[in-house]
């Protein structure tokens, strides 16, 4: 990964996910909290939107040389969390935190450390 900005953009995208983790160490591993929590549910969506600003941004050469990651998924997440935010589905939201996120962050971190 040479282009600079890609790299940027990536240690973003990591920032957002363990901000994400963090919220659920803060908040609890219990979907019932995190539906009925306002806050939680926001900073999570915050994090996801901006996940997706981010992806939006990397470079065409970037995505498609790392294809293994959903990148129109994780963009289109964002338009939805953006433009559909009052009929979000919290199941939705749920899973993408437990399993996507996780996955997300370890495969940009991954890609850091063979940038180094």
């Amino acid at each position: 990964m040479s282009n600079s900005k890609d790299t940027s953009l990536l240690k973003h995208i990591i920032k957002h996910c363990e901000a994400i983790v963090a919220a659920q160490k803060r908040f609890g591993d219990n979907f019932e909290v995190f539906k009925s929590d306002a806050d939680y549910f926001n900073s999570v969506c915050m994090s996801l939107l901006q996940i997706g600003e981010l992806a939006n941004h990397l470079s065409a050469e970037f995505k498609t040389k790392h294809k293994m990651l959903p990148w129109p998924e994780i963009i289109g997440l964002r338009n939805v969390v953006v433009h559909g935010y009052g009929q979000l589905d919290a199941a939705i939201v749920w899973a993408t935190l437990n399993e996507d996120v996780p996955k997300l962050r370890q495969y940009c971190a991954k890609l850091m450390s063979l940038n180094k």
